[in-house]
C-alpha cells in the first residue's frame, strides 16, 4: 500500500512540476515580450502621449486658433504650390511661412492689439 501511495505522490509531485514549468515558462514569455514593447515604445513615448499638462480653456483655445491658422497657412501654401511651377518660390515661401508664425499667431489672435 505505501508504494502506490509513493508512486501516485510521485505522480503528482511530477505533474505539478511539469504545470509550475509551463506557468513559468509562460511568464517568461510575457516577461520578454513586454519589455521588448516598453524598449520600442521607451523612444516614440513623447511623440504618441508626451507629457500633458491638465487641460485647460486657455489650452483648448490656443489648440483650435493654431489649427485654423495652419489650416489656413496650409491651404495658401497648397495653392501657391498648385498654381507656382518655381521651386525656388516654393521653397521660399515654406520657408518663411514656418519662420513667421509666431508673428502670425501675434497678429491674428493677440487680443490686447484690438482696440
Amino acid at each position: 500500500m505505501s508504494k502506490q501511495r509513493a508512486r501516485r505522490r510521485a505522480e503528482r509531485e511530477a505533474l505539478a512540476e511539469r504545470q509550475r514549468a509551463a506557468r513559468a515558462r509562460v511568464a517568461a514569455r510575457r516577461a520578454r515580450r513586454r519589455a521588448l514593447l516598453a524598449a520600442l515604445r521607451r523612444p516614440l513615448a513623447p511623440l504618441i502621449r508626451g507629457r500633458r499638462r491638465p487641460d485647460s480653456s486657455l489650452r483648448r483655445m490656443r489648440a483650435r486658433q493654431d489649427a485654423a491658422l495652419a489650416s489656413a497657412v496650409l491651404a495658401g501654401n497648397g495653392l501657391l504650390w498648385l498654381f507656382e511651377p518655381s521651386w525656388v518660390l516654393r521653397g521660399a515661401v515654406a520657408v518663411v511661412s514656418t519662420l513667421a508664425w509666431p508673428v502670425l499667431v501675434v497678429l491674428v489672435f493677440d487680443s490686447r492689439r484690438r482696440t
